[in-house]
């Protein structure tokens, strides 16, 4: 081997380091490159319309998935289509982020997770104002619907929902409220069955898929520059507000029906 002078081992060196560092400067441009494809783009989101039977289907098998629940269940619907259709940047949001809101927020009761992960993925692809008025139909739509639906009655019958638990129609109710509480408390009542049922428990799943379903068909209208609300709210809300609202005691703000739990007074 031939031995190598001082002047030409220096520059061998240099060499190597000039590459080490042109290597370097490229893996740190490739670097931020790819951080700069990871940001997420300005809120809101692209919207595409979505079929509303697919999302009802998937709301239903999202929400027996490994246990993750309603909330869960009804922005995993909505995300994964999204995702299909648009790509980026649908494919960075982990719909495990919803799981929180199974039974009213880990089982308190709260606003019913169904609602919780629908709202969450309009305001995704909605800004404020438009969200507010959307999120506002869905929450009323909840109270008077009577839900599950003779569409999810019927997918579980004819085995049209992508997961199988319970095949019979299930017993229908209005919640009078969005609080899952209230919902299941009632719809117990009515059909029978107890909380821990099989039976509740597909009656939630197939209402994770409705609620979902019905949100898309809310940003639907709105994509085509259709939306209009139909919501009405119940009298008794305005009788109560009158005396305990903004222009009266100013003690209570509230969209709810309040004679579900408190008792009407002159």
């Amino acid at each position: 081997m031939k031995k190598l002078t001082r002047k030409e081992f220096l520059t061998l060196t240099t060499k190597c380091a000039t590459c080490a560092a042109v290597g370097a400067a490229g893996l740190s441009l490739i670097g931020r490159e790819g951080i700069a494809q990871m940001e997420l783009p300005p809120w809101p989101w692209p919207y595409r319309k979505l079929d509303p039977e697919y999302v009802r289907k998937l709301g239903h098998e999202g929400y027996w998935e490994k246990g993750y629940g309603c909330a869960y269940g009804a922005f995993r619907a909505i995300i994964i289509p999204l995702r299909e259709a648009v790509g980026y940047p649908y494919t960075m949001i982990p719909p495990e982020l919803m799981i929180w809101g199974h039974g009213g927020v880990v089982g308190w009761g709260g606003t019913c997770g169904a609602l919780l992960g629908a709202c969450a993925a309009i305001q995704l692809v909605c800004d404020k104002p438009t969200a507010d008025r959307l999120i506002h139909e869905l929450q009323g739509w909840y109270t008077q619907a009577l839900l599950p639906t003779d569409i999810s009655n019927e997918y579980a019958q004819t085995g049209q929902f992508f997961v199988q638990k319970y095949t019979r129609p299930l017993p229908q109710n209005a919640a009078g409220s969005p609080l899952c509480h209230i919902s299941v408390t009632l719809w117990c009542e009515r059909s029978g069955f107890t909380a821990s049922s099989l039976e509740r428990k597909d009656r939630c799943g197939r209402l994770t898929g409705d609620v979902a379903a019905r949100a898309v068909e809310l940003l639907n209208q709105w994509a085509d520059g259709q939306f209009q609300s139909i919501y009405v709210p119940p009298e008794s809300i305005a009788t109560c507000l009158g005396c305990h609202g903004d222009k009266g005691l100013d003690n209570v703000k509230a969209k709810m029906n309040c004679t579900q739990c408190h008792a009407p007074h002159p």
